[in-house]
């Protein structure tokens, strides 16, 4: 066989190479352990991917970049944007695979040469990625394009019972030259008229239009967040993601609903959702937010408390939660519900014309499950 670099071509995938694309994919997943299990993306990716190949093309929010030996791809790189403004310039490489005889043949730097190009072209101004430690091959390529470690996530991934530790690692495209924005310490709002003590409860589809005022509030109020007000979801949007929500296992949502002169209003929610991943699905991604006016109520703790016992039911051995290092609430919060800074991207994003680093913290959960406040059916 010949493994010459001239015999390649590098392109994006466009919605007719998916047969082929998943075909590689389950074929490069039996020849590494640092992907995905052999056999997963037909199970749970491939229904769909056509038409978000389509999406990404249309919307500029992602591609895939194939590398092929005539017509037989022989490697792929898979990379996605964030999904607000003030993301949209961190694309995340999520997947890159080679056939075993192709590597060592410069395939994934023709990857990474094409999809930086792509990147650039985009206005993007950072490329992050995460890496198995052990993967000296990908680190090896990693480094030689300019990737630099931002921390360890530890036990990111577990392989056939073994635990794994990942390196975050990240590709500066284009600095910023605005200055920092300053720490900040959003303390709780005085207002005039406090709602009532709040009781938990699922939310519910019927929920959509109070979730959007509480969103909208909250995002009026605390200008340290990476989503912003016209990003919103409509309520029948929001309806669609409850609905999902309710049918899945794998995510959790808790409201806390008060009384008010205006009627009933949510002033506090949690959310988690598990890793899709088998390997990584003993973690999950976990979010609390409360309105400033109700601050320092316990209603995040209570909020908090509920969500880490589902996770504890799930058998999950961690918990992730992101902050912008500049929003000192939020870290502050984070660290006193148990969680510690696993990694820290430096100018992550701009807030205003200003940069703002992002932490990954992590919570480790161990046996036992703490004391949490009792979830109400209010109807």
């Amino acid at each position: 066989m010949t493994t010459t670099q001239e015999t390649l071509i590098i392109r994006q995938a466009v919605p007719a190479d998916v047969p082929a694309l998943a075909t590689a994919i389950g074929r490069i997943d039996e020849e590494t352990q640092f992907l995905g299990k052999p056999g997963e993306f037909h199970a749970r990716w491939a229904k769909g991917f056509a038409d978000r190949l389509r999406a990404f093309a249309e919307k500029g929010t992602g591609a895939y970049v194939l590398a092929l030996n005539r017509s037989e791809i022989v490697g792929f790189l898979g990379a996605f944007a964030g999904p607000f403004e003030r993301t949209r310039g961190v694309i995340y490489i999520a997947h890159v695979g080679i056939r075993e005889a192709w590597r060592g043949h410069g395939v994934g730097t023709k990857l990474f040469v094409a999809i930086e190009d792509w990147a650039r072209a985009q206005g993007a101004w950072r490329l992050d990625l995460r890496v198995d430690e052990e993967n000296a091959r990908g680190l090896a390529l990693y480094h030689k394009r300019g990737f630099v470690s931002e921390g360890r996530i530890v036990d990111g991934a577990n392989i056939e019972g073994d635990w794994r530790n990942h390196l975050l690692m990240a590709k500066v495209l284009q600095p910023f030259a605005e200055p920092a924005w300053p720490p900040t310490d959003l303390l709780p709002s005085a207002s005039p008229v406090r709602p009532s003590a709040p009781v938990f409860c699922r939310p519910q589809v019927e929920d959509a239009a109070m979730l959007r005022r509480f969103e909208l509030a909250l995002l009026r109020e605390i200008p340290l967040l990476l989503k912003q007000a016209d990003e919103v979801l409509d309520e029948a949007g929001i309806a669609k993601m409850l609905a999902e929500d309710l049918a899945h296992a794998d995510r959790f949502a808790l409201a806390a609903v008060a009384a008010s002169p205006a009627g009933e209003e949510v002033v506090g929610y949690a959310s988690a959702w598990r890793e899709p991943s088998s390997r990584m699905h003993h973690d999950a991604y976990l979010n609390v937010a409360v309105r400033r006016d109700c601050g320092g109520r316990g209603i995040g703790q209570d909020l908090a408390a509920q969500a880490e016992a589902w996770a504890r039911a799930q058998g999950l051995r961690r918990l992730t939660a992101f902050a912008l290092a500049q929003n000192t609430r939020s870290v502050r919060f984070a660290t006193a519900l148990g969680f510690r800074q696993e990694t820290l991207s430096r100018n992550f994003t701009l807030v205003d014309g200003r940069t703002v680093d992002r932490l990954r913290m992590v919570k480790r959960l161990g046996e036992g499950s703490p004391g949490s406040p009792a979830v109400t059916d209010r109807r």
